[in-house]
C-alpha cells in the first residue's frame, strides 16, 4: 500500500512542473523563434494543451522500486468539456479503467479471476477519479489528463513549484523515438511543507516535442525518508502476529504470540531492510506516450 501511495505521489510530478511555467506563448512559433528557457518551454506546452479540443495516445509506463521493474500499457482518450476514457493493463494480472460518458465519473480495477464479478464504482467527480487511479496505473491515468483538463493538484506539489521553490532547468535536447524534444527538469523537496506529507525529494524530467509542445515522455523519481521505528515496534510486531494467527485459524493466545515473536521479528527486519533499500533508491516511473492524435 505504501508503494502504491508513493507511485501516486510521484505521478503528480509532470503536472506540477507544468504549473511552474508561465501559461503564455512566450515566443511565437510563427516567427521562427525558439523558446530558450525551461519556463518558456513549459509555458508554451501548457498553452498547447489548453488549445486542444481532444487528445488520444497509447503507450507504456514502467515503475522501478527496490530492484523490481513492472510495466503496463495504457490508452488515453480525452475530449472537452469532460469526456474521457483511460485504461491500463499490467500483464494478465491487473486491469483498470476510468471514464466519463457525460452521465458520471467511474472507476473499475480488476485482478486475475475477478473480471466477471467486478462492478464499477461511481466517483464524486473527475478529479477524484484521476486520484483513485493514479497509483494503480503508475500515474498514466493522471499525468496527461490533469494537464488537458487543467486539474488542480493540491498544495503539496503545486504551491512549491508556482512559488519558485522548484526551479526549472533546461537539459540537453533529446529524442523520443523519432520525435525531437526539449528536455526540462525540476527538483522539489517536500520537507518544505512538512505538514503536508512525509519528507522526501521529487525529481521530474519531461521530454516536450519541439513541434507540438506536448509531453512525449516523463520520468519521475520520488525518494522518501523512511521511518522504520514504528513498523518494528513491539506493538506492530504483535499486531502482525495476531493477523498471521487469524489467517491460520489459530487463537491469538499469549503463548502463541510469544512462540511466534522471534520468527515475526526476523521477517519484519528483512522487510524493513528491503523497504529501506527501495526508498533510498527511490520509486521511478517512466511514461512514454506514442500515437498521439489531437483535435
Amino acid at each position: 500500500m505504501t508503494w502504491l501511495k508513493n507511485i501516486g505521489a510521484v505521478g503528480v510530478g509532470a503536472a506540477a512542473l507544468m504549473t511552474g511555467g508561465a501559461a503564455r506563448m512566450a515566443i511565437s512559433q510563427a516567427s521562427g523563434g525558439d523558446p530558450v528557457t525551461a519556463q518558456e518551454i513549459v509555458g508554451t506546452s501548457r498553452t498547447a494543451y489548453a488549445a486542444l479540443s481532444s487528445y488520444s495516445d497509447s503507450g507504456t509506463a514502467v515503475s522501478e522500486f527496490a530492484g523490481q521493474k513492472n510495466t503496463l500499457t495504457f490508452n488515453i482518450r480525452l475530449q472537452r468539456p469532460n469526456h474521457y476514457r483511460i485504461d491500463w493493463t499490467q500483464g494478465t494480472e491487473s486491469k483498470g479503467v476510468i471514464w466519463c460518458d457525460g452521465s458520471g465519473d467511474y472507476f473499475l480495477a480488476t485482478t486475475a479471476g475477478q473480471q466477471e464479478n467486478a462492478k464499477p464504482q461511481r466517483m464524486q467527480n473527475m478529479k477524484h477519479a484521476f486520484a483513485q487511479a493514479a497509483g494503480l496505473s503508475f500515474s498514466c491515468a493522471s499525468t496527461i489528463s490533469r494537464l488537458f483538463f487543467d486539474q488542480g493538484l493540491g498544495d503539496l506539489f503545486t504551491a512549491p513549484v508556482a512559488s519558485g521553490l522548484c526551479p526549472l532547468q533546461k537539459e540537453k535536447d533529446g529524442n523520443v523515438g523519432d520525435v525531437s524534444c526539449y528536455v526540462v527538469s525540476g527538483v522539489m523537496d517536500s520537507s518544505k511543507q512538512p505538514e503536508k506529507g512525509k519528507p522526501g525529494t521529487a525529481f521530474t524530467m519531461l521530454w516536450i516535442g519541439k513541434k507540438d509542445f506536448l509531453i512525449h515522455q516523463s520520468r519521475m523519481k520520488y525518494v522518501e525518508k523512511l521511518d522504520s521505528s514504528a513498523a518494528t515496534s513491539e506493538e506492530a510486531i504483535d499486531e502482525a502476529i495476531k493477523k498471521a494467527l487469524e489467517t491460520q485459524n489459530k487463537p491469538a493466545t499469549p503463548q502463541a504470540i510469544a512462540a511466534m515473536r522471534p520468527q515475526m521479528e526476523a521477517i519484519m527486519k528483512r522487510v524493513q531492510t528491503t523497504l529501506k533499500s527501495g526508498f533510498e533508491s527511490g520509486v521511478v516511473i517512466t511514461q512514454t506516450h506514442e500515437n498521439i492524435v489531437v483535435n
